[in-house]
């Protein structure tokens, strides 16, 4: 029987949490068919045999996408994408799991219900793995929570307020955008993976946040979006700038939000630079760009001066860390 629902799981040395995210998608009570599909991408650790085991267990709902070598996370989910056969979609990756059993059954009736809807996603929980602490119904802990029905201008300010394991969407609608961008959604070129798809998704129709906690996220110290070494954090954030500026250019969504997300791109540039005390970085950064604001010598001169460049680095950590001081002061 066709399921109703496809569940697309992602994983990669995920052995300590991989289990968890299986079971609470086992749990789930629906009075539909579902599936489990998980591309596991030749892990080093034992999250392969877990995750074989569940498929021999469960083989009327669990599946496993593999392979003899280790494709990247890019090339991983184009090919689980591709085996789903669900009328709609959810995302669960491996380190994250969902606290509520009633979540597909809540998000499919209400796309069902919905025609004009192409996304549903709800709060969540972070757990921050190293110490066990938990933050229940993040969005609404926040000082400016997300907004309740966000387009993509929303998105590519960080007010969206969708993440990845709370949401669900139309199958045929995500195949159709994916296929006709293979670039932007297929190609690894972008450290993002699923902002450009929501962002897209935005452009045919709504989003529906459902107020309560569903899903919970694994906050690891190491993972695609967080990182204790911070040239990868900021490539990862200069990347997501580039991003922000292909969807604005594709959409036209105006020439002063292509100036913004521009402007925002070239800092990280400069920062990037800084951190790898990259000269010839710099220099590229000064022929590509012109004329140089003031602000933006002055990072050159960092980069080029390795003496300056400390004193500047510490003058900035300085300033970060008496803004710091004062949001704890208010």
């Amino acid at each position: 029987m066709r399921p109703l629902v496809s569940v697309m799981m992602i994983t990669y040395n995920h052995a300590p949490y991989i289990a968890r995210g299986i079971e609470s998608v086992l749990a789930q009570k629906t009075d539909f068919p579902f599936e489990l599909v998980i591309g596991e991408d030749c892990s080093t650790d034992d999250t392969r045999d877990i995750v074989f085991d569940y498929q021999r267990r469960f083989p009327d709902k669990v599946r496993v996408i593999t392979s003899e070598r280790n494709v990247g996370a890019t090339q991983n989910s184009v090919r689980t994408h591709a085996a789903l056969r669900g009328t709609y979609m959810a995302w669960c990756e491996g380190d994250d799991y969902w606290h509520r059993d009633d979540k597909l059954q809540l998000q499919a009736q209400y796309l069902e219900d919905h025609e004009d809807c192409v996304l549903v996603c709800s709060d969540y929980d972070r757990l921050y793995v190293e110490t066990d602490e938990r933050v229940t119904n993040y969005f609404g802990t926040r000082p400016k929570p997300p907004v309740s029905n966000p387009r993509i201008e929303d998105l590519l300010h960080g007010h969206g307020g969708i993440l990845t394991c709370t949401a669900m969407s139309r199958l045929d609608l995500v195949r159709s955008i994916t296929e006709a961008d293979p670039f932007l959604h297929k190609s690894g070129h972008f450290k993002m993976g699923d902002t450009q798809l929501w962002a897209e998704l935005l452009l045919h129709g709504r989003a529906h946040r459902f107020e309560e906690s569903f899903a919970t996220r694994g906050m690891l110290p190491e993972s695609a979006t967080r990182s204790r070494d911070p040239e990868k954090e900021m490539r990862f954030w200069l990347s997501n700038s580039e991003l922000c500026v292909y969807l604005c250019r594709k959409h036209n969504l105006g020439e002063e939000l292509v100036a913004k997300f521009e402007r925002a791109m070239r800092r990280r540039i400069l920062r990037l630079a800084l951190l790898r005390r990259d000269n010839e970085m710099g220099e590229s950064f000064a022929r590509a760009y012109k004329p140089l604001g003031h602000s933006e010598k002055l990072w050159l001169a960092a980069i080029r001066y390795p003496a300056f460049g400390a004193v500047f680095s510490l003058a900035r950590r300085l300033k970060q860390l008496g803004k710091a001081g004062l949001e704890f002061q208010r």
